[in-house]
C-alpha cells in the first residue's frame, strides 16, 4: 500500500511543475540537449522528496518503476537502429528509393506516401515499424524530387499514427478500449467517425500541397543524378528486399516488434554479405557506428550516411529519463492535482470530452508515453463516464484521438524523439505537418458538440440507450431549469 503522505498537495504541484518546466526552457534555449534537462528533472524531484520529507527509496522506486514499464520502447528504438545500417548496407533502402523513384510522379507522392504509410502501419499494427520501411524510403524518395523533409515527414507520421490508431494488432488500440472499459471492435468502429473522416481531409490537403511543389521543385535532373548515384554504390534487385518482406510478415502473424526488428537487422546483415559482398565484419560495424558513404553525390551521401546504435543514444537516454520523470509525477499525485477540479464541473458531454483530451494531453505531456498517456486518463476518466451515462467507447476514441496522436506535438515526447531520430527531420520542420495530429481532435470535439457519433449507456446495465434517459443528459437539462 502506498503512503498517502507521500502525495503532493495542489501549491506543491503547481510549484514543481513550474520549475521542471522552466528548467527544461532554459537548458534547451541554452543549446543542450534535450537528455541532460530530462535528467535533471530527478534532481529537482529529489530535492523536492527532501523538503517535504519524502521517503527517497519510494519516490526513487517510481522513477525506475517508469523506466521499466517503458523500457520495451527504448529498446525497439535501439533495434530500429541496428535495422537502418544493415538495411542500408544490404541495398533494401536504395532499392526502395530507387523504384520509388521511377514509379511515383511527384504530383501525387505526397498522398502516395500518406497511404502507403497508412497501410503499412495498418497491416501490422505498428507505426514505429512503419516509419522506419516504407516512411524511411519515401523520405528518400521526396527529398530527392525537391519536397521539403518536413512535409515529407507530416505525411509519414499522420499514415503511421492512422494505423496505429486503427489496427486491431496495435498495442495502443488494444490499451485504449481495456482502459475505458470497452470492446476492441466497438473502439474501431468509434474511431471512423472522427479519425477516417480525418484522414480524408488529409489526403486532400496533402494533394493540394503536393500539387504545388511538384510544379515549383521538382528537378528532373536532380533525380537523374540520384538514381545514378544509388546505381552506382549498390546492387539493386529484388533480393535486397527480402529483410522488409520478412518484417512485414513477422509483424502480420503478430510476432512482437522487438524481436522482429532484431530479426530484421540480422537478415539485412545476411542479405547485406550475398548482395553486396559485405563482410560480417562490416555489418557488425554498420549496427554499432551506422553506414556511411563518399558517393559524390550530395543527396545520396544526406540521406543514407546514418543508422547503428550509436545513433539512437540520444534518443533512448531521452526516452529514459522521460519515462522515468512522468510515473514519478503521477504516482506523487501531481497530475490528479492538476486535473481533478475540472472533473466536478463537468454537465454536459462537450465539457466530458474537452476534460477526457485535457486530461489526456497533459498525461502525455508527463508521462512521456503513449501507454502512459492512456492508463492515467482511462483511470481517472473511465468512472466519470459510467456515472454521466455516456458510452465507454466515446472515451477510448477520445483517448486515442489525444494521447496517440498528441505525443508527436510535444518535442519530449518518445513518439515525437523517435519520428525526428528516424526520419532524420528536425521537430521544428515537421510540427506544422502532422495533419492528423490537429483535425482528428477538433472533429473530436464537433461531434462532442453536436452529438453525433455519441452514445449513451445505463450506468447499471450497461446497455445503450437515447439520450434523454442519459445521466448526464438529464443533469444538463436539470441545470438550465434552475436557472
Amino acid at each position: 500500500m502506498e503512503n498517502k503522505k507521500q502525495k503532493a498537495t495542489m501549491g506543491e504541484s503547481i510549484a514543481l511543475m513550474l520549475v521542471i518546466i522552466a528548467e527544461i526552457v532554459i537548458c534547451v534555449r541554452a543549446g543542450l540537449n534535450l537528455e541532460i534537462p530530462l535528467f535533471l528533472t530527478w534532481l529537482i524531484i529529489w530535492i523536492f522528496a527532501k523538503v517535504r520529507k519524502f521517503d527517497w527509496s519510494v519516490v526513487e522506486g517510481y522513477l525506475l518503476d517508469g523506466v521499466r514499464a517503458g523500457f520495451q520502447s527504448v529498446m525497439i528504438v535501439g533495434a530500429v537502429g541496428l535495422l537502418i545500417g544493415t538495411w542500408i548496407l544490404c541495398g533494401c533502402i536504395p532499392t526502395m528509393i530507387y523504384y520509388g523513384l521511377e514509379i511515383i510522379s511527384p504530383k501525387i507522392f505526397l498522398p502516395a506516401t500518406l497511404i502507403l504509410c497508412s497501410i503499412l502501419s495498418t497491416m501490422t499494427g505498428t507505426s514505429y515499424g512503419s516509419a522506419a520501411s516504407a516512411g524511411l524510403a519515401c523520405m528518400g524518395i521526396g527529398i530527392s524530387m525537391g519536397f521539403p523533409p518536413g512535409l515529407i515527414a507530416g505525411a509519414v507520421i499522420s499514415g503511421a499514427l492512422f494505423g496505429d490508431k486503427m489496427s486491431p494488432f496495435s498495442d495502443t488500440t488494444n490499451l485504449a478500449p481495456a482502459m475505458a472499459g470497452g470492446t476492441l471492435f466497438g473502439h474501431i468502429k468509434s474511431m471512423c467517425f472522427t479519425t477516417l473522416p480525418g484522414w480524408l481531409i488529409c489526403l486532400v490537403i496533402f494533394g493540394v500541397v503536393g500539387g504545388r511543389y511538384s510544379t515549383t521543385g521538382y528537378d528532373p535532373t536532380t533525380v537523374n543524378e540520384y538514381l545514378a548515384g544509388l546505381a552506382a554504390n549498390f546492387n539493386l534487385g529484388p533480393i535486397t528486399l527480402i529483410p522488409i518482406v520478412l518484417v512485414i510478415v513477422m509483424l502480420l502473424i503478430k510476432v512482437p516488434a522487438l524481436p522482429t526488428i532484431l530479426c530484421g537487422a540480422v537478415v539485412g546483415a545476411i542479405t547485406a554479405m550475398i548482395a553486396q559482398g559485405a563482410t560480417w565484419v562490416q555489418c557488425f560495424g554498420v549496427m554499432k557506428t551506422g553506414f556511411s558513404i563518399d558517393s559524390g553525390v550530395f543527396l545520396v551521401d544526406k540521406l543514407l550516411n546514418r543508422g547503428g546504435i550509436s545513433s539512437m543514444y540520444n534518443i533512448m537516454m531521452i526516452m529514459i529519463f522521460a519515462m522515468g520523470m512522468g510515473n514519478a509525477l503521477d504516482k506523487m499525485g501531481v497530475l490528479m492535482n492538476l486535473v481533478g477540479g475540472l472533473i466536478h464541473k463537468i454537465d454536459s458531454v462537450l465539457k466530458l470530452v474537452g476534460v477526457t483530451m485535457l486530461v489526456s494531453y497533459i498525461s502525455g505531456m508527463i508521462g512521456c508515453t503513449m501507454s502512459m498517456s492512456h492508463v492515467v486518463t482511462g483511470k481517472l476518466m473511465a468512472p466519470i463516464y459510467k456515472e454521466k451515462g455516456v458510452d465507454p467507447h466515446v472515451l477510448s476514441r477520445t483517448m486515442e484521438d489525444c494521447g496517440t496522436l498528441g505525443g508527436t506535438l510535444m518535442p519530449w515526447h518518445t513518439n515525437a524523439v523517435y519520428f525526428t531520430g528516424t526520419l532524420g527531420v528536425l521537430y521544428s520542420e515537421y510540427i506544422p505537418w502532422v495533419l492528423l495530429c490537429y483535425i482528428v481532435p477538433i472533429l473530436a470535439l464537433v461531434a462532442a458538440a453536436t452529438g453525433y457519433a455519441i452514445w449513451y449507456v445505463d450506468p447499471e446495465t450497461g446497455k445503450r440507450i437515447p439520450k434523454e434517459q442519459a445521466p448526464i443528459y438529464q443533469e444538463k437539462m436539470a441545470g438550465k431549469s434552475a436557472k
